[in-house]
């Protein structure tokens, strides 16, 4: 009898503490099924477009959201087919390479266009992270994504505007040098006239051949001198806009410089040039960043307008930066700036300048920074006039590479 209430006493425990586990368990789960009703309920009423993919693409669930952001009518339009369907084909390969780091357990943003179920074409941003079964391995990518073409619209809006202040600055620029130009292509122009006389007085006169023929030669040398001015002229005021292109930002110093010579020869400035031949190239628009060392190389000639003729010299610097950028450094003799004045020097409409508008320096920093980079000026490290330095990011290849 003792045995039998022992036993039926571990049995009452036993049931209670079954069904104490049993209630613990349903309320668990009833937690849990709120929980994923809760998850469930963010994410069908999230803003942006929240989905998730294989690592094949096949697009596995996508919230009301994202649903209006493709233009499906229902999800079974979307759910199953692959998202490379909707990814514009020129983004295709960096969607996969997105796909392959999420994948390997990254966390990645990327800018794309799609093409809507209705043929339009949107900006996208998208934000992937990996998902993970309970043993930790990627089954899956969760990606949150939102339309930017409203953005993308404004920024080719500005970059338009910034080209348009950038071209009128370019006219501005040679509307300023007109003058010297006009001494500067009269030279080869008068050599011209002048070698095509005394070569046409030989041949009436049936004078030495020899002569004639180093005349023609004096002739074609001198025609090519003002093609090439002309020609300069020409790409600097361009306003096609210019595709980007990986290129030497030694060879867009050597370009700015000779238009900037006519001024320095004007002015009695001095240019020497210290060229680093390893540089990486850049990508970038050569127009607008042969503005930029021409309006920097102008200003540094306006400072030294009361410097003495025999100090008067630009000094301009190639190297390759620390980060592995390519670096320019501008410097000129003028009497510098003062502390204040160095914190206004790129402000818009803000000029030291009688006829100036102020906008020279603005729209230079505006081009350096479109390219990923960053122009800056401080006082020489020599103790007299100001040091423009600004740096260019390798084109990606080399990025690649490096």
């Amino acid at each position: 009898m003792i045995y039998v209430a022992r036993l039926n006493a571990h049995l009452r425990h036993a049931k209670t503490v079954l069904e104490r586990e049993v209630v613990e368990r349903q309320a668990a789960q009833a937690l849990l099924l709120q929980n994923e009703k809760r998850l469930r309920q963010i994410i069908e009423t999230e803003p942006e477009c929240v989905k998730v993919h294989g690592r094949d693409g096949t697009i596995l669930e996508m919230n009301p959201a994202g649903l209006r952001l493709v233009e499906a009518a229902a999800p079974s339009d979307v759910i199953g087919i692959s998202v490379y369907q909707l990814v514009a084909p020129d983004y295709a390969a960096a969607y996969r390479s997105l796909t392959q780091r999420v994948f390997a357990g990254a966390v990645e943003k990327l800018e794309f266009e799609i093409i809507s179920l209705k043929d339009r074409r949107l900006w996208m941003e998208t934000h992937a992270a990996p998902l993970t079964d309970a043993h930790g391995n990627v089954t899956a990518i969760l990606a949150i994504t939102r339309n930017i073409s409203a953005q993308k619209r404004y920024e080719q809006q500005m970059r338009r505007e910034n080209r348009e202040l950038a071209h009128a600055s370019r006219l501005d620029t040679v509307g300023q040098l007109a003058t010297m130009l006009a001494h500067e292509l009269n030279q080869p122009l008068t050599a011209i006239a002048n070698y095509s006389k005394g070569a046409l007085l030989r041949l009436r006169n049936s004078e030495g051949r020899e002569e004639v023929v180093g005349a023609m030669e004096h002739v074609c040398a001198q025609a090519e001198r003002a093609a090439n001015i002309i020609r300069s002229l020409r790409g600097f005021i361009s306003r096609t806009d210019e595709e980007l292109a990986c290129i030497s930002i030694n060879d867009v110093i050597e370009r700015a410089l000779s238009i900037a010579q006519i001024e320095a020869q004007a002015q009695n400035v001095a240019i020497e040039c210290d060229f680093a031949r390893d540089l990486p190239t850049i990508l970038g628009e050569r127009t607008q960043l042969e503005q930029v060392v021409l309006n920097i190389v102008r200003n540094g000639f306006e400072a030294m307008e009361h410097v003495p003729a025999s100090g008067r010299k630009i000094k301009v610097v190639t190297s390759t930066a620390g980060n592995g950028m390519a670096r320019v450094c501008i410097d000129d003799t003028g009497p510098g700036l003062c502390t204040d004045e160095l914190d206004t020097l790129f402000t818009p409409f803000l000029t030291t300048k009688q006829a100036g508008m102020g906008m020279g320096l603005s729209i230079c920093r505006s081009i350096v920074e479109a390219h990923g980079g960053r122009l800056s000026a401080a006082q020489s490290k020599a103790g007299r006039g100001l040091s423009f330095a600004f740096e260019l990011p390798p084109s990606c290849e080399q990025r690649v590479m490096q």
